[in-house]
């Protein structure tokens, strides 16, 4: 079995796959201040929940956004499982040729989806769209150019700000309201974060295609939030939705980049 790290600003998402299979995920949060011990009493209690004994592990990737919490696992890994990860960084192999001015300023995670895109929609434009701490959206050409893309607060985040920087409103639950004028501060929130989240997401696809000359490309949307999105609200084609589409990336990587993978 392999364990995958996605190490995020929040959280750390951890996917343990049998071969090509994710059985199923975890969630760490993300610490910079715990030890390799403590994420590991984390973490055995969690695989043990599973049946999962530490000898069933074989591999294991570690992609990061988070540089102090990249070592701490990656002693992790070699402390409790004999195991020298393959850790994201230069020189790893990609399928995707990354063409941002500066390669090292793209996060881990943003090259994960790029890479699953590419094996998944081959010969395909694409715009994949992570809704995490931070919403990305990030464009691969047909030619499987990875081209860059857009940062900005996800939707939780942006619900905390408003909460923490206004005196009067409210903290709300994330979830669509009944129409677009709210009538109550909670829906009138939840709008504003909702269905802007929606528009965001056809104006920017929209953007993007006329920037770039096209009329079609494959929308991927993927992390934590992206299952709040309706897919019926959104007018960009076929959209495909895959919440673990990020670890399955970094899955891929690691097949490409550990002799050992099986």
């Amino acid at each position: 079995m392999v364990l995958v790290f996605d190490i995020g600003n929040t959280n750390i998402t951890i996917g343990v796959f049998s071969g090509e299979r994710m059985l199923f995920d975890l969630r760490l949060r993300t610490d910079i201040g715990c030890t390799e011990d403590q994420y590991f009493a984390y973490l055995s209690t969690l695989l043990n929940d599973r049946e999962i004994d530490r000898d069933d592990i074989d591999g294991g990737i570690v992609g990061s956004v988070v540089p102090a919490v990249t070592m701490t696992v990656t002693n992790l890994f070699k402390k409790y499982f004999s195991i020298v990860p393959v850790v994201f960084g230069p020189g790893i192999k990609l399928n995707v040729k990354n063409l941002y001015r500066n390669r090292s300023e793209v996060g881990d995670d943003r090259l994960a989806n790029a890479a699953a895109g590419r094996i998944l929609f081959p010969g395909r434009n694409l715009i994949i769209v992570d809704y995490g701490t931070a919403v990305t959206f990030d464009v691969v050409d047909k030619k499987g150019r990875y081209l860059g893309g857009s940062i900005m607060p996800g939707m939780n985040l942006s619900l905390r700000a408003l909460f923490s920087h206004t005196a009067k409103l409210p903290q709300v639950e994330l979830k669509f309201p009944d129409k677009i004028i709210g009538n109550t501060t909670e829906a009138s929130i939840q709008s504003g974060i909702m269905f802007g989240a929606v528009a965001v997401l056809n104006c920017f696809v929209k953007g993007i295609k006329k920037e770039l000359g096209i009329k079609n490309a494959q929308v991927i949307l993927t992390g934590g939030d992206a299952e709040n999105i309706p897919v019926k609200m959104l007018d960009c084609g076929k959209v495909y939705v895959d919440k673990d589409f990020t670890l399955k990336g970094f899955k891929l990587i690691y097949d490409m980049n550990s002799k050992g993978a099986k």
